[in-house]
């Protein structure tokens, strides 16, 4: 899995972890027939390096950031040096000094783990973390009976007959298991996230597509009604896009495409969506915006969009764009409604002329709602302007 997909870093980790507690469990296995320094020390050695990866795998999973300090790789290799020193010249407690960082580590990704907000991978930090608990009190125990043991555990070749030990090695080897299944988990849950991500982009302009957009739109309109804050849309269309094809191919009409949807996330909000509906028809969603304002708005991406070169093989294609405006209605609107009488604007400004803004007659006898300031839009303060001379032909007209 993490060969299949190596933009998916956790999975690479825990893959090391995974290899590295396969190379402790064989060289354990080899007990009697190897040094005791292999079966013994090596294979306590790579079960510290292969919790280490583990907690380096589950942190990109939850924060997907590089450690913020090498204190703690720092910590862990000092206490590797310092077992294998104390083992190698049979100083008691090196047993308990390897076991140590095993614990913190468990601990630590405990904390992580249950503290991470991702919805997909609830479930399985909670397991993942009653297993390490788990896992930590059955280290424990087994330094306890190190303690006990003759040579405080330096050398476990007397412990075979103990079976207290022996059990607890099991439980162990049981737990390490269960841990590589929820590796897995976390694998799956990230790829269809990915997955699910991917089904909800238009596959050529990486906007969000219809399927997508009517599952936000659901929680925006939702969330408009909750909070009493308006909720525009926007339908647009490229005009005579058909010519475009016609006359430059059907790669420069993708590629015409593709520049208008870069210049519509470019100069909206990041809390606004582009969403294709199909060919060369869009729509914009503009949370906490009336109609009014995102007429202004889109006055400004109007203009933009004309006055943009768009290069093809040589020649220099100019597109423009027509769009109609609306806003959720105070009571009983649905998105079913909303999405008519945008369209409905949206044909009159193709009808009248093309390449401008048409306002929903229905929503101009709103009161306006101050809403928050859309800051990050270029030319606001003419889009402002311009909506308001929108307004007033509106008022004059009706």
């Amino acid at each position: 899995m993490a060969l299949a997909d190596r933009r998916m870093v956790g999975a690479r980790w825990l893959a090391y972890s995974v290899v590295l507690e396969l190379l402790k469990v064989v060289l354990q296995a080899l007990s009697g027939r190897l040094p005791p320094t292999l079966t013994e020390m090596v294979a306590n050695e790579l079960n510290l390096a292969s919790f280490f990866s583990m907690y380096m795998g589950f942190r990109w999973f939850v924060l997907r950031q590089p450690l913020a300090s090498r204190i703690g790789p720092a910590v862990v290799g000092a206490c590797s040096v310092v077992y294998a020193g104390m083992y190698l010249e049979s100083v008691p407690y090196s047993f308990h000094v390897g076991s140590a960082p095993v614990l913190g580590l468990c601990a630590a990704t405990v904390g992580l783990l249950l503290t991470q907000k991702e919805e997909r991978f609830r479930l399985p930090a909670v397991v993942v973390s009653v297993l390490l608990s788990l896992y930590g009190l059955l280290l424990s125990y087994r330094m306890l009976l190190a303690a006990a043991m003759p040579g405080h555990g330096a050398a476990a070749t007397a412990s075979s007959a103990d079976p207290h030990w022996t059990y607890s090695m099991l439980g162990i080897i049981v737990l390490s298991n269960c841990l590589l299944l929820m590796y897995v988990w976390f694998a799956v849950a990230e790829m269809y996230s990915t997955v699910e991500a991917s089904a909800g982009l238009d596959a050529l302009t990486g906007c969000m597509n219809r399927r997508a957009l009517m599952k936000l739109a659901a929680h925006e309109l939702a969330r408009s009604e909750r909070t009493g804050m308006p909720l525009g849309i926007v339908a647009v269309d490229l005009d005579h896009f058909k010519n475009v094809n016609d006359t430059y191919g059907h790669a420069a009409g993708d590629m015409a495409l593709c520049a208008v949807v870069g210049m519509l996330r470019t100069r909206l909000r990041s809390a606004d969506v582009v969403a294709r509906l199909g060919g060369e028809e869009f729509l914009l969603l503009l949370p906490d915006t009336d109609a009014v304002s995102a007429a202004g708005v889109m006055q400004n991406l109007l203009q933009a969009v004309a006055a943009m070169p768009i290069e093809y093989e040589g020649s220099e294609i100019h597109v423009t764009i027509s769009a109609g405006v609306t806003q959720r209605m105070p009571r009983g609107d649905t998105w079913t409604a909303m999405l008519k009488r945008s369209d409905r604007a949206l044909y009159q400004a193709k009808a009248t002329g093309r390449n401008r803004v048409v306002l929903d007659e229905a929503v101009m006898t709103l009161p306006r709602r101050p809403a928050p300031v859309r800051s990050d839009v270029v030319s606001i303060e003419r889009g402002v302007s311009e909506a308001s001379s929108i307004r007033q032909r509106w008022m004059q007209r009706g």
